[in-house]
């Protein structure tokens, strides 16, 4: 069963409003949890596959490419989702999501055989842990996770609740400027996409600067936008923003991606994956306690703080591996 084949039943499931009401909220909750464990397998495949199509030196442009259509995709979902749904009608929605599900699967059918792959066996412990002992013996992949661990502790002060929180508290605006700084936000990532897509020759040779460049640009204009009260330059930082996340996350991804035998890429990004989910779902716990008892303000601070460690540690990858145009495979044995 597939995201498709949930997202019909709970369709279904608005056509039968006699059924127990508890019975029909437990089922609802339950489809969107399996959605979102399938919705899980989606970035670890797309990432492993992009190395197989995409040659080397051209990684960064097609990571970039990718990354852009993403936020531009979200930018839409964002700001054009709540008002469709209120013209059209919930229903009409969810027929409308069903049938972009439905393209997307028989898009994957485009996708050459050659590229597609196939399991052999079953998976045991051993491949399990393949995934984690690539990431954690090798010393500048330990190194860049721990970075996005840091980044996804700092990635807290982003959910809507923390936001809005600001935008009333600090800069003393309604709702809208909610929408206003997420729809800046998302703008700012998208002209950074482009912005890398025409610079992803120089970013592919200098992988390890762009990391470090992206994280402390974050981390200053974070601070910044901590301690500003006008909603014009909330609005410019947050802009601003985009670009030097797009040039991190674009570039950590690609390091990955030149780094790892092709064949271990979906263990690794699946570890990846579990980390950064549940490292995500404690910021959310501690940033929104840290704004409840000391304040939204210190959130941001805090979260400056630790872009700028995560841009310090990336300073202590051995750089001198990527001085040449195309980044050689870092070998990693492991057993199974």
């Amino acid at each position: 069963m597939d995201n498709r084949n949930l997202l019909f039943i709970l369709i279904l499931l608005f056509y039968f409003k006699d059924i127990n009401h508890f019975l029909i909220n437990l089922i609802i909750y339950l489809i969107i949890f399996f959605i979102g464990f399938l919705d899980g397998w989606t970035n670890p495949a797309r990432n492993s596959l992009t190395p197989k199509i995409v040659q080397k030196e051209k990684l960064a442009k097609a990571n970039s490419l990718i990354s852009t259509t993403d936020q531009s995709l979200a930018l839409l979902g964002w700001s054009l989702g709540g008002v469709a749904a209120i013209h059209f009608g919930d229903i009409n929605i969810l027929y409308f999501a069903l049938s972009l599900y439905i393209l997307s699967a028989l898009s994957t059918l485009l996708i050459s055989e050659k590229f597609r792959g196939a399991s052999k066996s079953r998976p045991n412990w051993n491949s399990i842990k393949i995934g984690w002992s690539i990431l954690f013996k090798n010393a500048n992949l330990r190194l860049i996770t721990i970075m996005g661990i840091i980044e996804g502790i700092a990635g807290g002060i982003w959910i809507g609740g923390i936001t809005l929180v600001f935008v009333k508290e600090i800069l003393k605006q309604n709702e809208t400027w909610w929408g206003y700084i997420n729809a800046s936000y998302y703008l700012g990532s998208i002209i950074g996409g482009i912005f890398i897509v025409l610079i992803s020759k120089w970013m592919q040779r200098n992988l390890v600067y762009s990391i470090i460049l992206g994280s402390f640009g974050v981390s200053v204009f974070v601070l910044i936008y901590a301690f500003t009260k006008s909603p014009i330059v909330a609005l410019t930082l947050v802009f601003i923003m985009g670009p030097f996340n797009q040039l991190r996350d674009v570039s950590q991804n690609t390091y990955f991606q030149s780094s790892i035998e092709e064949s271990y890429l979906p263990k690794v990004y699946s570890t990846q994956s579990n980390i950064y989910y549940i490292v995500f779902s404690i910021s959310v716990f501690l940033m929104g306690t840290i704004s409840d008892f000391l304040g939204v303000k210190l959130v941001y601070i805090l979260a400056s703080i630790l872009y700028f460690t995560s841009s310090f540690l990336a300073v202590s990858i051995n750089v001198k591996r990527y001085k040449d145009t195309e980044i050689k495979n870092i070998k990693i044995k492991t057993e199974g």
